[in-house]
């Protein structure tokens, strides 16, 4: 009797150890496939290339903004304002002439200072009133500007010197070619993606990562100089005519 528990015991042992091993292979097996998948996954990381896309629009400015500052000094502070109410009449027929009238030729505010007036590095006792004046105006009639700026030395020819003038022009209507523009410069760093694997004797896998640029615009005599590398965010331009530039870069896994 005794034979036959010690018998049963080794019997227990030995379906025990056999389970273990089975266990144990298996446990070994499945961690094999887990590390045999991470280095797989590690290899394609490895595996990548990086590429921007461009898409590029010629476009019409469809806003304009312009402005004129000036002013004059004087002795006195009612010689002073008269001066520059004389300027403002003057420009604001000049305008007129250009086509544009009521609010859009108003002058803003007036700016006024004082100085003690000095010569040759001694006070002279008097003072000397400075008075500046702004006309701005932001408009749809874009054409009309452009004639303001080809028109505008005949300020000077009628003996009105400016302190300066400024224009810039404003596509405002950038919603309505965004999506195109995106998804052309997808396309653009797709192609560059393919040209590499090919080259490389590899495939194009998905996408990694991918950074969209800003939406740039500049005249297009300007664009022909070149951009930075990522572009700017500015909305506005020297000239009416515009090119609308936006930059992708994507980085692909290679197969």
């Amino acid at each position: 009797m005794a034979q036959r528990g010690l018998s049963a015991i080794a019997e227990n042992n030995r379906i025990a150890l056999v389970l273990a091993s089975v266990i144990l292979a298996t446990g070994l097996g499945l961690g094999s496939c887990s590390l045999a998948n991470g280095l797989v996954e590690m290899k394609r990381a490895d595996r990548e290339v990086t590429v921007r896309g461009v898409a590029e629009r010629d476009v019409t400015a469809n806003r304009a903004t312009w402005g004129v500052s000036y002013s004059e000094s004087a002795y006195g502070l009612a010689e002073a304002l008269g001066q520059v109410d004389g300027d403002t009449r003057l420009i604001q027929a000049f305008l007129r002439q250009q086509g544009f009238t009521g609010e859009a030729i108003q002058p803003g505010s007036a700016n006024i200072s004082e100085t003690n007036e000095i010569i040759d590095e001694r006070p002279t006792g008097r003072t000397i009133y400075s008075v500046s004046r702004t006309i701005s105006f932001t408009t749809d009639k874009v054409a009309r500007v452009e004639q303001i700026e080809a028109k505008k030395d005949a300020l000077a020819q009628q003996g009105l010197v400016v302190d300066s003038t400024w224009v810039s022009y404003e596509y405002t209507e950038l919603e309505t070619i965004k999506p195109e523009m995106i998804a052309e410069a997808t396309r653009d760093a797709r192609g560059a993606a393919e040209k590499f694997a090919d080259d490389s004797g590899s495939s194009v896998g998905g996408i990694r990562s991918a950074t969209q640029g800003y939406f740039s615009v500049s005249s297009r005599q300007e664009a022909a100089g070149g951009y930075d590398e990522y572009g700017g965010g500015s909305s506005t331009a020297s000239t009416p005519d515009q090119k609308v530039r936006v930059v992708t870069t994507i980085a692909y896994y290679l197969d």
